[in-house]
């Protein structure tokens, strides 16, 4: 039987947007004309050079690469320490650290609320033997750690852990090295974090700033977040003008506590690295010449080093489909380069897997290897800025600055980042912002390989076997009721009243005003909980000492508090 004659259509696939991602609209084809408002000096420079458009250093990846990052952290400390060894000798060199939900929500897993979500996604981290066994034999000087959690009360709790062990074991806090994404407008924004009020976190995030800068000072405290909000629905400028707002909110009230930016140093945001590769290059590029202009013209930055700003990215998770998941695989390696060409600090690359569960061991190391062909294959890093000077380049950097600063001003005219938090403002962007582009979607304005486009019917795509073999899997029952009695065990095992005196330190530190990081430090080392640190600093704060009003203050806090028992 004659098969039918096949006819081509040259329009199939054919570009349905003329604008980026962030709907900044774009021509065929940019020229000289479109740079005659930027001078050299002043906007673009050489690396190294002030405003640092073109990277932090002369000679950038040459004089050191960026670090390879990304979340390590599952169900039990012990698989997480093998997992750091293993993507270690693969290559890692930045090792990022996360909890399960309910110790991010500052609550412990005998917390009736922890049932549901205890051991997902993370280690359920209550207490500082968790943090031993998890960190054994791992290197804690000069070694870049990070904290990735969502609340103000983990990064400092966390802290206080790391800094106890180190402090245990006769370490030097000098050689302490990394930063957590410390951010109270993203933890209330995007997560609605329950472990604090606004004001509180608030509070709570800048006796962190400020203890960290006296007695920590290669730690960077505070790192204003601008992935989720962006994976939430923000576009690019209202992303970077969102960290921007925030980091100089932040150092205007570090000068209310006697310290200046120069003392604070080089700042850190985290940025998202989406999958529009020229917006996501030129977003990079506007955010160091933006933080260099505000550190120095507004917030008085003397040293060059004061106006530097270091870009730690999160490739997108939310770009990653399970149709079709082999094209991850192009989606991470084309975001990855675009962190590359954009001169970042930090690359926490997704996992191509991400989409179905949690990333696999092949997958990760897929991760680390894609930027190692980058590096030693393509020699994409052996020149700094390559793509400085573009029209086109130079021109989406300077549209993306315009914007940014049009947003900084509405901000700022609405009372700042923290009034624009309260307000609703922010979460008014936001949805605003992602509804528009779930109708670009659905109407095929916006085309998704493999979801809206490019999808044989019936058929989701060839699925290999490390990315099958990943789906996700939750902790057993018997698992949570071991972990609920592990943690039982060991408050009983403590010394209780070295407990009860450094919990009552917080306590006053709260009532007074005081800094609570030094109490926070020693009430880690005598053994005290998230949940129990969370909930003194609430009972200070004269708010309900659990965040889910589920639990009765223990009697020991009673007794703290002056509400009952024997003091």
């Amino acid at each position: 039987m004659p098969k039918e004659n096949v006819s081509l259509d040259r329009k199939f696939g054919h570009i349905v947007r003329t604008a980026s991602q962030s709907h900044i609209e774009l021509k065929p084809v940019y020229n000289s004309g479109d740079m005659n408002h930027l001078s050299y000096d002043n906007d673009i420079g050489d690396p190294g050079i002030y405003p640092y458009t073109r990277g932090i250093y002369p000679e950038m990846f040459r004089d050191r690469l960026w670090l390879k990052s990304f979340i390590v952290s599952y169900s039990t400390p012990e698989e997480t320490n093998q997992a750091f060894r293993e993507y270690i000798a693969n290559g890692l060199t930045d090792l990022r650290i996360l909890a399960d939900l309910p110790t991010q929500c500052g609550i412990d897993p005998d917390h009736p609320a922890a049932w549901n979500s205890m051991m997902c996604g993370g280690v359920a981290t209550y207490g500082i033997p968790t943090y031993e066994r998890m960190l054994e034999g791992l290197p804690l000087e000069n070694v870049v750690y990070e904290f990735a959690h969502m609340g103000i009360s983990n990064f400092i709790y966390n802290y206080s852990m790391l800094v106890s062990i180190m402090e245990n074991k006769g370490l030097d806090l000098n050689k302490l090295h990394g930063n957590g994404i410390n951010d109270p407008i993203r933890a209330k924004l995007v997560y609605e974090c329950p472990d604090f009020p606004t004001d509180i976190a608030r509070r709570v995030y800048m006796d962190h700033i400020e203890y960290a800068v006296k007695k920590t000072p290669r730690w960077k405290p505070c790192v204003p977040n601008g992935v989720d909000p962006q994976q939430r629905g923000m576009d690019v400028p209202k992303e970077l003008g969102g960290c921007l707002a925030l980091a100089t909110a932040m150092i205007q009230e570090l000068k209310g506590r006697g310290i200046t930016i120069d003392e604070y140093g080089p700042m850190v945001f985290a940025l998202d690295a989406e999958s529009d590769f020229f917006e996501t290059i030129a977003k990079f590029r506007a955010a160091r010449k933006m933080w260099a202009v505000i550190a120095k013209e507004k917030l008085g930055a003397t040293h060059p080093k004061s106006m530097q700003l270091k870009i730690g990215i999160r490739t997108s998770g939310l770009s990653l489909q399970w149709q079709k998941p082999l094209n991850n695989a192009a989606r991470v390696t084309l975001q990855i380069l675009s962190c590359v060409l954009g001169g970042v600090n930090s690359i926490d690359a997704s996992s191509i897997d991400e989409a179905i569960g949690l990333p696999s061991l092949e997958a990760r190391v897929f991760n680390l290897d894609t930027q190692h062909i980058i590096t030693h294959e393509a020699n994409v890093p052996l020149v700094a800025d390559p793509l400085g000077g573009s029209y086109f380049v130079e021109a989406l950097t300077s549209r993306i600055e315009k914007e940014t600063n049009q947003y900084l001003n509405e901000i700022e005219a609405r009372g700042g980042i923290f009034e624009c938090l309260e307000s609703g403002y922010l979460h008014e962007v936001m949805e605003a912002n992602r509804l528009k582009i779930q109708r670009e979607k659905e109407e095929k304005k916006r085309l998704i390989v493999g979801v809206n486009a490019f999808q044989a019917e019936g058929e989701e795509g060839p699925v290999n076997k490390a990315i099958r073999d990943v789906a996700y899997r939750s902790p057993t029952i018997k698992d949570r009721e071991n972990m609920v009695s592990e943690v039982i065990g060991f408050k009983a095992g403590r010394d209780r009243n070295a407990v009860k005196r450094t919990l009552k330190n917080i306590y006053m530190a709260a009532k007074s005003g005081e800094n609570l990081n030094p109490p926070m430090i020693d009430a880690a080392k005598a053994g005290a909980t998230i949940g129990e640190v969370v909930g003194i600093i609430r009972t200070g704060y004269g708010i309900p000492y659990d965040p889910f009003n589920q639990i009765q203050m223990p009697e020991m806090v009673k007794q703290i508090a002056g509400q009952g028992g024997n003091k």
